[in-house]
C-alpha cells in the first residue's frame, strides 16, 4: 500500500511539473491545433488524425493517409466547433502529408521554424486540445530530402495518439508534423518538415496525380493562370462533373480570362444547350477576340440551324489565322443545308486543297465526303479519283461499303472493269450479303457476259433462294444467251417471288 501511494505522488510531482512548465506560447499555439475526420461517400467514418492551420484563412496540413477515399471530411477545433474542408491544396502520398483548406474566416495559424535546432535540443509535440499535455521531447537525428526539408527523429515514450500534431521548438515555432510509429514498441518518433507540407500546391496535372484522385473532396485551382489553364484543359477528359467543376472554379478565380467561358460554352455545346454555349463564347470573344473562338460560334450557329449566320462567320476568317480543310469543310456543309450544292462542291474543292501532296491520312475524311457529294452530282469519274486517293491513305481500314461506292461511281463512269473488280472485292469481304451478288449479276449483264451472269446469279439463288433478284437475272441472261424456255422459267419464279420487272421480260421474250 505504501508503495502505491508512493507511485501516486511521483505522478502528481511530474503532472505538477510539466504544467509549471509549460512554454509561454502553448495556450495561443493550441488554438491552431484541431483533430480531424473524414468520411466516405455514404457517411462512413473512414479515419482519424490531427492537424493544424499554417495559414490565415483555413489552409492547413496533416496526415494523408485517413483521406484516402474520403469524399468528405470535418476538422474539429479546440472548442468542439466542427468546419468542413472545401478543397484539397496539395498532396504527398510518399511522406504522408496533405495540406487543404477549411471553411473558416479566419484562422489562427502557427508560425513555421526557419532554421534546425542543434541535436538533442528540446522541443514539443502538442496534442489536439493540448495546453495541459504537452509532450516534451529531444531530437535525436535530422535527415535532408528533396534538397531543402528535413526528416526528424526524436525520442519518445508516450501513450498519446500523436499524428498530425505539430513538432514545436523552443521558441513556439512549428518544425514538422509527427508521422505514425514503425510498431506500438517504438521508443522513437518521426516527423516531416512542416516546410514541405506547407509549400505543397497543385499544378495543372494535379488531376492526374494517383494521389490527389485517390482524395474525392474538390481540388483546388492553382495560383499560377499557366498552371489553372492547363488543369482546365486536363479536366476536359474527367468526368462531366468534375469539368463542370473545375470550370465553375476557374471562372470564379480568374473572371476575367476567357478560357473558363470557352470550357462552359463547349461543355453547353455538348448538353445541347446552345443558347447558353452562345452566350459564354461572346463573353470569351469580348475578353479577347480570336478567330478561334468566332470559329466556335460558328459551331454553335450551325448547332441551331442558322446556317447562313454560321457560313458567314466562316467566310469571314477564310483569310484568318484559322483557316483550315475544317473551316471550309464547315462552310461547305452550310452550303449543303442552304440546298446550294455548286458551292458546296467549291467549298471542299477548297477543303481538300489546303493539303499538299503526298497527301496524308488526315486529308481521307474529306476526300471520302467530296467523293460523296460529286457522285451524287454525277461527276462520276471525279469521284472515282477522290475514292483511289481515300483508298491509298486507309488502305489497311477499308471495307466493304468503300468498295461499293466506288462500284457506283465506276459504273456511273462507264470503268466497268474496275466496277466488276470493286463488287467481288465487296463480296469477298460480305460473302453474305446477297444484294452485292444481285449487283454483279446486273453489271455482267450490261456488259454482255452472260455465261459469268448465269454463274452468280446460281450462287445468289444458293445463298438466298427467296431472293426474287436471283432468278431475275439468271433468267435475263438466259433469255439473252438464247435459251429461253429455261429464262423464262426463272423469270416466273422471280414473278411469283414478288419481282415487279419480271411480267415485262417475260412478255418481251416469249
Amino acid at each position: 500500500m505504501k508503495k502505491f501511494s508512493f507511485s501516486i505522488i511521483l505522478i502528481f510531482c511530474f503532472s505538477f511539473t510539466v504544467l509549471a512548465g509549460q512554454p509561454s506560447w502553448t495556450k495561443k499555439m493550441s488554438k491552431a491545433v484541431f483533430t480531424l475526420k473524414t468520411f466516405s461517400a455514404d457517411g462512413e467514418l473512414l479515419g482519424s488524425t490531427s492537424g493544424f492551420f499554417v495559414g490565415e484563412h483555413g489552409e492547413a496540413i496533416s496526415s494523408y493517409a485517413p483521406f484516402k477515399n474520403a469524399a468528405k471530411a470535418v476538422a474539429i477545433d479546440e472548442s468542439g466547433k466542427e468546419w468542413e474542408v472545401e478543397k484539397i491544396l496539395g498532396a504527398n502520398e510518399t511522406y504522408d502529408v496533405i495540406k487543404f483548406r477549411v471553411a473558416i474566416k479566419k484562422s489562427q495559424s502557427v508560425e513555421l521554424a526557419t532554421a534546425n535546432p542543434a541535436l538533442n535540443s528540446p522541443c514539443w509535440i502538442l496534442p489536439y486540445k493540448g495546453a495541459k499535455s504537452l509532450v516534451q521531447t529531444k531530437i535525436l537525428k535530422t535527415e535532408t530530402f528533396n534538397t531543402d526539408y528535413t526528416y526528424f527523429t526524436m525520442s519518445l515514450q508516450s501513450p498519446l495518439d500523436l499524428v498530425g500534431c505539430p513538432l514545436v521548438d523552443e521558441s513556439g515555432k512549428v518544425l514538422g508534423l509527427i508521422q505514425p510509429k514503425n510498431s506500438e514498441s517504438d521508443t522513437l518518433a518521426y516527423a516531416v518538415g512542416a516546410a514541405f507540407a506547407e509549400q505543397l500546391k497543385l499544378t495543372g496535372l494535379g488531376l492526374n496525380d494517383p494521389a490527389l484522385r485517390a482524395v474525392h473532396i474538390k481540388k483546388a485551382i492553382p495560383d499560377d493562370l499557366n498552371q489553372a489553364q492547363l488543369m482546365l484543359l486536363m479536366a476536359g477528359a474527367q468526368d462531366s462533373l468534375t469539368f463542370a467543376t473545375v470550370i465553375s472554379d476557374f471562372l470564379t478565380q480568374f473572371p476575367k480570362e476567357p478560357d473558363g467561358y470557352v470550357s462552359r460554352a463547349q461543355q453547353s455545346y455538348s448538353y445541347g444547350h446552345f443558347d447558353e454555349a452562345l452566350q459564354d463564347i461572346n463573353r470569351a470573344y469580348e475578353l479577347s477576340p480570336q478567330p478561334n473562338y468566332l470559329y466556335q460560334k460558328g459551331t454553335i450557329l450551325f448547332a441551331q440551324d442558322k446556317y447562313a449566320e454560321a457560313y458567314d462567320l466562316y467566310q469571314s476568317l477564310f483569310d484568318s489565322s484559322v483557316r483550315s480543310a475544317d473551316l471550309f469543310f464547315m462552310a461547305s456543309q452550310c452550303k449543303a443545308k442552304l440546298n446550294d450544292s455548286i458551292a458546296q462542291q467549291a467549298l471542299l474543292d477548297s477543303c481538300v486543297a489546303q493539303f499538299s501532296r503526298p497527301l496524308l491520312k488526315e486529308a481521307a475524311p474529306y476526300l471520302l465526303v467530296r467523293a460523296q457529294v460529286r457522285l451524287q452530282a454525277n461527276r462520276f469519274r471525279d469521284a472515282v479519283a477522290d475514292l483511289n486517293d481515300y483508298e491509298q491513305l486507309m488502305k489497311s481500314q477499308l471495307n466493304d461499303n468503300f468498295y461499293y461506292i466506288r462500284y457506283q461511281a465506276e459504273v456511273g463512269g462507264r470503268l466497268f472493269q474496275q466496277a466488276l473488280n470493286d463488287i467481288e472485292k465487296a463480296i469477298e469481304l460480305a460473302p453474305q450479303n446477297e444484294f452485292y451478288y444481285a449487283e454483279k449479276a446486273s453489271l455482267l449483264v450490261r456488259v454482255g457476259m452472260y455465261d459469268d451472269a448465269i454463274t452468280t446469279s446460281k450462287a445468289l439463288i444458293q445463298l438466298q433462294p427467296d431472293y426474287s433478284d436471283g432468278y431475275l437475272f439468271l433468267g435475263l441472261s438466259q433469255c439473252l444467251k438464247g435459251e429461253k424456255a429455261e429464262g423464262i422459267a426463272n423469270l416466273q419464279k422471280a414473278k411469283e417471288l414478288g419481282d415487279t420487272q419480271a411480267e415485262g421480260l417475260i412478255q418481251k421474250y416469249k
